[in-house]
């Protein structure tokens, strides 16, 4: 056994896929133990986390028979996404869309009564894009690239997600863009929303709230 440090976009699933182990025996073994302590869900994993991984991966070899052709099938493990979209707080209940990055084709759809969009992706699938088709705009979803809600990163996407960060630049060279008033101001106006003392700081009773209110 050897130790990895878990990187963003890392989770149990798509780690055993690449790797070749068993995510259960090795989520089991006692040499996770402490990781097991700190997270509840071996797909929702930490940067920085370390977990212990077998030192090199559990090959099978494939039968072949010569004079013949031979062919596989690859079966690659999928995870569930979902997402709710919402405009001022309100569902945005049977939105049309396509998912793009999943294939060919787009696959087409629309949100349910309560605004969620549920699909599944492979686990080698870093991001999708959700067109929303009767309102002309994208959507990029990143799978897996949710960092801690303690770190700057995590809460601004959090609050951005839930519709109180709005930063004065957009795109993705301005994604790390330093824009402390604004985020404290949406961090206010969460704690409000929520009957809380607007005091700005992250404090236990916001994190709960902001991970309640977001899903994770």
């Amino acid at each position: 056994m050897k130790p990895y440090v878990i990187r963003q976009g890392d989770y149990m699933t798509k780690l055993a896929h690449q790797r070749g182990f068993d995510a259960a025996a090795i989520w089991a073994n006692p040499k996770n133990d402490r990781i097991r302590e700190k997270r509840t869900e071996p797909n929702l994993l930490h940067p920085g986390d370390i977990l212990w991984i077998p030192d090199a991966p559990e090959l099978r070899r494939l039968a072949i028979k010569s004079g013949t052709s031979n062919r596989y099938v690859a079966n690659i493990p999928k995870m569930p996404v979902e997402v709710r979209l919402q405009v001022g707080g309100a569902p945005l209940a049977k939105e049309p869309y396509q998912i793009l990055g999943l294939g060919p084709e787009p696959i087409e759809g629309a949100t349910d009564d309560d605004g969620w969009l549920k699909t599944s992706v492979p686990v080698h699938v870093r991001e999708i894009e959700v067109l929303l088709t009767e309102k002309d705009r994208t959507l990029r979803v990143r799978v897996g690239d949710m960092d801690p809600i303690d770190t700057m990163s995590g809460l601004k996407k959090r609050l951005t997600h839930l519709g109180y960060y709005q930063p004065a630049r957009v795109g993705v060279e301005n994604d790390d863009v330093a824009d402390d008033g604004a985020l404290l101001s949406a961090l206010k106006a969460f704690q409000s929303s929520r009957g809380l003392a607007p005091s700005g700081k992250l404090d236990d009773d916001t994190r709960k709230a902001i991970t309640g209110a977001h899903g994770s």
